[in-house]
């Protein structure tokens, strides 16, 4: 089945009851230029156990169960906004849905991944490996001393393997740089792989970065990933997370979207070079509005006006 456009899977906040829900959005063509929303804008996926809410979804195409994925952060911040209970107290499950055509979707289930000492568990993304035949799923947690969740604790990542979503292997750090470190994500050319996270450091500097950092690797298990870009799109965005990349289906080189949450939403980048850690900000490209942290999939032409017929 032939890539012609793409599902954008997003949150839209936490300031209504149904922003922390999960919504899609289909593009209007091969470009990402220019978005449709689904279901009238109205969410399409709910979370009804757990906190809740669904945050952060993580959609993927699991090709060897012939079904669909969505992955979520188990959280509701609105009405109380506490953040301080979210990453202290918080859920340590993430919530799962399946679906055979990405329109008649599974009541959700909860899967605890994260370890008891583990105060939040946010972010998760899903990634598959032909070597293993199993899904590597990645998320953040603050992760506390015994008896002390009053202390500050930075964002970890940490992982855990998967054939059905269901039974995951015991959680294991992913990475701990000593500072927090959310929303990795991969993408993979040749004999590299180039890892994109919310990064709060910056090289060499114990100064704070707000922006998308990218390295690169021979796999997404190096142990030496190195430095390409330190803060992507500093120069048009006031801070950046949640980055979402992918190939372009419309031209040769890649995109990259950046989330400036409670700001403008995601902005769209795009680069000719992966190797070159170049990205151009794409500033006339119409993205659905509320967007807030997701990921996107290329799908087909049918599975495209399937959605829009919702």
């Amino acid at each position: 089945m032939r890539d012609d456009a793409y599902l954008f899977s997003y949150f839209t906040g936490e300031d209504s009851p149904d922003g922390e829900q999960v919504y899609f959005a289909v593009s209007d063509g091969p470009s990402l230029r220019s978005w449709t929303e689904v279901a009238g804008g109205h969410p399409l996926i709910r979370s009804t156990i757990g906190e809740l809410g669904a945050r952060d979804p993580f959609v993927v195409r699991d090709s060897a169960r012939d079904r669909f994925v969505v992955i979520a952060t188990d959280l509701r911040i609105w009405p109380d906004q506490d953040w301080k209970r979210s990453i202290e107290h918080g859920s340590r499950s993430i919530v799962v849905w399946e679906s055979p055509d990405l329109v008649n979707w599974t009541e959700p289930w909860l899967v605890t991944l994260a370890p008891e000492n583990a105060g939040n568990t946010w972010a998760p993304k899903a990634f598959w490996s032909e070597e293993s035949q199993r899904w590597t799923v990645i998320w953040a947690s603050a992760l506390y001393p015994d008896g002390q969740r009053g202390a500050f604790e930075y964002q970890r990542l940490l992982m855990a393997t998967t054939t059905d979503f269901r039974t995951f292997s015991p959680a294991e750090i992913y990475l701990d740089g000593g500072h927090d470190i959310i929303d990795a994500t991969f993408i993979s050319e040749g004999d590299a792989t180039y890892r994109f996270s919310a990064n709060s450091h910056m090289v060499g500097d114990s100064g704070p970065s707000k922006h998308v950092f990218m390295e690169k690797g021979a796999s997404m298990f190096d142990p030496d990933f190195a430095p390409l870009t330190v803060d992507i799109g500093r120069d048009s965005l006031e801070f950046g997370e949640g980055p979402a990349v992918g190939a372009l289906l419309d031209r040769p080189g890649w995109f990259l979207l950046i989330d400036e949450s409670n700001r403008r939403g995601y902005r769209l980048f795009e680069s000719s070079d992966l190797a070159s850690g170049q990205w151009l900000a794409i500033d006339d490209a119409r993205l659905p509005p509320r967007a807030r942290h997701g990921s996107v999939i290329a799908i087909s032409a049918v599975e495209r006006e399937r959605l829009l017929a919702l």
